[in-house]
């Protein structure tokens, strides 16, 4: 059940657009769920503002001035762009504004999602998506994760008619299954797929365990197997999805943490690295 959705809005270096903002708003419509708005701006302290050694080619001082003017500006319309779309639709919204640094720590949003049922993180056109971010998003929150991707050629949230559900038995799929089941159920349909080849699904459980399993939870579902092409799992998964046109992949987040070093498996790692449509992630 999902309840209450978090979504932490960046305001720098720009912003998310309004489709990812209506594609949440969605999202907490189908679900019934609520939404908790994390919008931090940057402080215009200058004693929170990185230290520069040595010489930097541009004016540190007077980039940083608007940067921050242009963090709150940005604040500003978000807030007012996402509490126009809550108002209209109905949708409980609580903002949380607050200042940040330049590199904040990911322990506010770490400790805010763990008391929320989903947190969802927009994934900047350019690629300068915060790896501390990321990894605190999918390993320590304990909450299951939705990437919302941008720009030219991405497919935005505006509906969930088809989702397709990485599957290969593992602990980290059956979990992200689970997690998702909300979501699920409210797709009009469920492609699971299951990628053979690059590694054996090693399991005792059948297709037929499988449906059971969907069918008791009224998920309309279909069951496909793929063979993995040269260029590995993570294109497979991708080009189905594409094929199927899906709203959204469903997958498990493969990985473990030494020393606090980010790893993902490479499945996951092959999906994030340029995401074509929103991603429901659970590790």
């Amino acid at each position: 059940m999902i309840r209450q959705i978090l979504l932490s809005l960046p305001t720098y270096p720009d912003c998310p657009p309004d489709q990812t903002l209506e594609g949440v708003v969605l999202l907490a419509q189908h679900l019934g769920a609520s939404i908790t708005a994390q919008i931090p701006q940057l402080s215009s302290d200058q004693a929170t503002w990185p230290i520069i050694v040595g010489t930097f080619p541009l004016d540190f001082p007077g980039l940083m001035n608007e940067t921050v003017v242009a963090s709150e500006k940005n604040a500003k319309g978000l807030t007012e762009a996402l509490t126009r779309l809550c108002v209209d639709l109905k949708i409980p919204l609580d903002i949380r504004r607050s200042l940040a640094t330049l590199y904040p720590s990911p322990d506010t949003l770490v400790d805010l999602a763990r008391l929320h049922d989903l947190l969802v993180l927009p994934v900047p056109e350019i690629n300068s998506f915060d790896r501390s971010y990321v990894e605190a998003a999918i390993f320590d929150t304990g909450r299951p994760t939705v990437l919302l991707p941008s720009g030219k050629g991405k497919r935005h949230l505006d509906r969930l008619n088809t989702i397709v559900v990485a599957w290969d038995y593992s602990r980290e799929s059956a979990r992200a299954l689970s997690d998702a089941m909300a979501i699920l159920t409210k797709a009009k349909q469920v492609c699971i797929l299951s990628v053979l080849g690059e590694k054996g699904l090693r399991t005792t459980g059948t297709v037929g365990d499988l449906e059971n399993y969907l069918t008791a939870h009224n998920v309309n579902h279909v069951v496909e197997h793929r063979k993995v092409k040269d260029d590995g799992i993570a294109q497979a998964v991708t080009a189905y999805a594409e094929e199927v046109e899906a709203d959204m992949l469903v997958m498990g987040a493969y990985g473990h943490s030494r020393f606090r070093e980010f790893i993902l498996g490479g499945a996951t790692r092959g999906v994030l690295s340029d995401p074509p449509l929103p991603i429901f992630l659970s590790h």
